[in-house]
């Protein structure tokens, strides 16, 4: 005879005994089951894994158009101030233009003055001829000298890349507004990029590259435009050399004051070789020869 207790317990192990949904499953269905957990899994990933290059796309959509818009801004303000400078706790200054004849008193038109305060005479004209690398071009006067100075480099040992020669206004402000637009993206006010990029790149206008007497001279092994060019046995031998042949170093260390640009090992500057061996000899600026 049953009892009450007997009939729980024999009803607790049949329930016991009784399979789980899971069990009750074919070995097919389950593997169906184990597929379609991992797809649901993979699904996930790649929906984050799309968000997150939706993201991606979205923050650099912006930042270009930052860029762009402060490059816009750049060239307008460019294109309605180009007859001014900034100058650090001056405000604005007027651009003082120097005509042919300053620059050529000395009959001598490789003279000519072009910094962040002396614009290029908008009557200004050069004869350009290219250079045996068939991609850079130079002033004429400057031409054969700076052949022969790269050539008795080369007589030394030494492999000479030139980085930049001429360019004309329009490149420099093409250039020149980048670099603000990029600062301007970058949440810099116009000013303060301005200020910025005109210590290592000259506005539009008065680049000395526009001269086609300037040349941005550096090792074939070693092209970056930083203080490890000093350091190559190439820029210490044009440093060296450079007077022989006519050339400066137009924007030596410790000069940053009178110059208005950062010091660069690599700008060398046509001046003819007597004033060259002058300024060379003294330590001097272009800007000091000239009294200015």
């Amino acid at each position: 005879m049953n009892t009450e207790g007997e009939r729980r317990h024999r009803k607790n192990r049949e329930r016991r005994q009784l399979p789980t949904p899971r069990q009750q499953l074919t070995q097919k269905e389950r593997q169906q089951l184990m597929q379609k957990q991992r797809r649901r899994k993979r699904e996930k990933i790649r929906f984050f894994s799309y968000a997150f290059m939706v993201w991606l796309l979205f923050a650099f959509f912006f930042f270009q158009a930052g860029k762009r818009q402060g490059m816009r801004l750049a060239e307008e303000r460019i294109a309605g101030e180009s007859l001014t400078v900034f100058s650090e706790g001056e405000g604005e200054n007027t651009i003082k233009r120097a005509s042919i004849n300053q620059v050529q008193e000395n009959g001598d038109g490789s003279l000519i003055l072009v910094n962040k305060t002396y614009a290029l005479p908008e009557d200004y004209e050069v004869e350009l001829v290219l250079l045996p690398d068939g991609i850079n071009r130079s002033a004429k006067e400057a031409y054969e000298p700076l052949c022969e100075m790269l050539a008795a480099g080369r007589r030394e040992g030494l492999q000479f890349e030139i980085c930049s020669s001429y360019r004309d206004v329009s490149l420099q402000e093409r250039l020149f507004n980048e670099d603000v637009g990029e600062l301007m993206g970058r949440g810099y006010t116009y000013e303060a990029a301005y200020r910025e990029v005109e210590k290592e790149t000259m506005p539009p206008g008065h680049s000395e590259h526009s001269t086609g007497l300037a040349f941005d001279l550096v090792a074939l092994d070693y092209q970056l435009l930083d203080e490890k060019q000093e350091d190559t046995e190439e820029s210490r031998w044009l440093r060296e050399h450079c007077a022989e042949y006519g050339f400066i170093l137009r924007y030596p260390e410790g000069k940053e004051e009178i110059t208005g640009i950062n010091y660069e090992s690599w700008h060398f500057r046509y001046v003819g070789k007597e004033t060259a061996e002058y300024i060379m000899g003294k330590g001097i600026t272009l800007e000091e020869y000239l009294g200015v």
